[in-house]
């Protein structure tokens, strides 16, 4: 399929509704029609209501039901623009940006799109980090000015941060999670979790990550003494965290404990496609086509944990 790649190429691809939704119909179909109930690949559509009725066992189908865009009043073609700067703005774009690129009346509702796309960038079953991995762990948010600082700062959010070292100057796949505390049954699960069998683990002396070896992991710890060898024991996992708190106050000017897990979709997701990241926007259309829905009602009633 054809992929926009500058913001002139999307308008003239998609230069109306209808561009949109058959574009959205070769993303979700793309050998045709299924039924989400049955299964059945023979369907009568209905031109004036622009449903699909199965053959088989007669639901009625929309193109967008089942997925984040289901009830949408947003223009398709804002929500491709949306999904086009999402894709091709390398930090990624805040709510506050959207509503104004895209002239909404309301912030809540950019606010509401970003979020449901990334509830669609959830990591796939069996993706597994492997080889040489990285582990460790960092506070993230809190105050960014007075107060305490570190671990003891207010409203931090604990995330797990693994990454596969694939050599000296060349990080692999890595895997973020909010985690609930330091404990081997909430971090050490994660990070066990993240890896395969057999994976040779590189953290810092935490007293957590040793219980990962009757696991099935090969663990080898360095303590890390001095602060500033944090860098030097574990490089790579250390350039994420760095790169995940620029990329949170340097977009979105720091994000919320309950909403941060979503946050961590995007970042994870760019940055386990950052070799093809001109291809991102069929990526993230074809992700929105398979995600459930997600209301606005879920998004701010939810907690982690």
């Amino acid at each position: 399929m054809e992929i926009p790649a500058t913001l002139p190429e999307l308008i003239d691809q998609f230069p109306d509704e209808e561009a949109c939704w058959e574009y959205l119909k070769r993303v979700r179909w793309p050998e045709g029609f299924v039924c989400p109930r049955c299964r059945g690949r023979r369907a009568s559509f209905l031109e004036t209501r622009r449903l699909w009725q199965c053959r088989r066992c007669r639901k009625q189908v929309s193109l967008t039901a089942g997925t984040v865009l289901q009830g949408t009043r947003v223009p398709l073609r804002k929500w491709f623009l949306a999904i086009f700067f999402m894709a091709r703005h390398k930090q990624g774009i805040s709510a506050l940006q959207l509503q104004r690129d895209l002239g909404l009346g309301s912030y809540q509702t950019a606010w509401t799109m970003l979020h449901k796309l990334r509830c669609g960038l959830a990591r796939r079953l069996g993706q597994l980090l492997r080889g040489t991995v990285e582990a460790d762990e960092a506070f993230v948010g809190g105050r960014r000015s007075g107060g305490k600082r570190g671990r003891g700062a207010p409203n931090k959010s604990l995330v797990a941060v693994v990454v596969e070292r694939r050599s000296a100057t060349q990080a692999g796949a890595a895997f973020l999670a909010v985690v609930r505390d330091e404990s081997a049954e909430e971090l050490g699960a994660t990070v066990r979790g993240a890896v395969e069998g057999g994976t040779r683990l590189l953290t810092d002396g935490h007293k957590t990550y040793p219980t990962l070896a009757r696991s099935g992991v090969r663990h080898v710890a360095k303590v890390q003494g001095d602060p500033k060898r944090a860098g030097e024991i574990l490089p790579w996992v250390h350039t994420i965290i760095s790169n995940l708190k620029a990329w949170l106050l340097g977009t979105f000017r720091g994000v919320s404990h309950r909403h941060l897990p979503r946050y961590l979709l995007e970042f994870n997701y760019r940055l386990n496609r950052r070799g093809i990241a001109d291809r991102l926007f069929f990526y993230l259309t074809r992700r929105a086509m398979e995600a459930r829905p997600l209301s606005y009602h879920r998004l701010t009633a939810e907690g982690i944990g």
